[in-house]
């Protein structure tokens, strides 16, 4: 028996798990193994046990801003799915890491509890928009969390306040010295409001992300960052990219820097519009737009 065959006995464990149907993007090929989770415990103690085996675990939010590889992803791929939405008192809410946060801004709309709107223009789940500092339409996560509770590669739980999780523009401590650590719960910081006020202002968000961005289409989100001064989609639509196609994959007609996934797209077919626009962009105006989407697995060799 291989170090890694206990894998196989795991309850909830899939071998071979095809994941497009784990990605909002409906892309991407096999886990090796693959697992839901809910209990933050029962995940420290798998994690600690991938660790000491050397099995590499790869974490799968909503798969909105991230590209998962055709060839599938080695190791064990988790999705931790507490979607446990907790009131602590009227100015803290905690979310467990599963939580989408479009439905966690309708919530707490419904509750009465302001300071959470902008999620509904977040695609994703509360422990991936930790991890990348998600935001919309000019607030981000940065700016309500209180503090996180993350489980380092050994399981253990460690406890990190805000300034603590190194924020930056879609960038955290959990990209860079932190890599390896699972965000499982997040308290944010609220405030009470009346409760048709914060729909209000949840209905705004809405209609400003349905009026500038993809909507009821499978798409990855920001392919790149903005640059200082500038926006992506901008130098994307001025290098005359706009509907740029290749394969099953489209640069959005509505917003240039998006990418959709208008018939099979494969994960080479998006790399190589990614690729496309970003050195279009760098030949015409001198800028290296820096990429925003997380590729998971092993990219196609010449893939951006």
């Amino acid at each position: 028996m291989s170090e890694d065959d206990w894998l196989d006995a795991v309850a909830g464990v899939r071998s071979h798990e095809p994941l497009a149907r784990h990605s909002q993007f409906g892309v991407g090929g096999p886990a090796r193994w693959f697992i839901k989770t809910r209990d933050a415990r029962a995940l420290g103690d798998l994690l600690a046990r991938c660790n000491a085996s050397g099995i590499a675990v790869t974490m799968l939010g909503a798969g909105s801003n991230a590209l998962i590889s055709d060839e599938g992803i080695g190791g064990l791929v988790i999705r931790h799915d507490d979607r446990a939405l907790r009131a602590l008192d009227d100015r803290t809410v905690e979310l467990g890491a599963g939580c989408m946060m479009p439905r966690v801004a309708l919530d707490c709309a419904s509750r009465g509890v302001a300071g959470l709107e902008f999620g509904i223009g977040v695609p994703g789940t509360c422990g991936a928009s930790v991890y990348g500092n998600a935001g919309a339409f000019g607030t981000e996560i940065a700016d309500v969390l209180v503090d996180c509770t993350a489980l380092r590669p050994d399981g253990e739980a460690v406890n990190l306040d805000a300034s603590a999780c190194g924020f930056g523009y879609r960038d955290s401590v959990f990209k860079r010295d932190l890599r390896g650590y699972v965000v499982v719960s997040a308290r944010l910081r609220v405030t009470p409001d009346d409760p048709a006020h914060v729909r209000d202002r949840t209905d705004e968000v809405q209609a400003q992300r349905k009026a500038s961005q993809p909507y009821g289409v499978r798409s990855l989100g920001s392919i790149f960052k903005n640059p200082p001064g500038d926006t992506a989609g901008r130098l994307i639509e001025a290098a005359g990219l706009k509907g740029r196609r290749r394969g099953g994959a489209q640069i959005s007609p509505k917003h240039a820097n998006f990418i959709v996934n208008v018939d099979h797209a494969t994960s080479a077919d998006v790399l190589e519009l990614v690729g496309v626009a970003h050195d279009a962009v760098q030949a015409a105006f001198g800028v290296d737009l820096e990429r925003e989407i997380i590729v998971l697995g092993p990219a196609p060799t010449g893939g951006a």
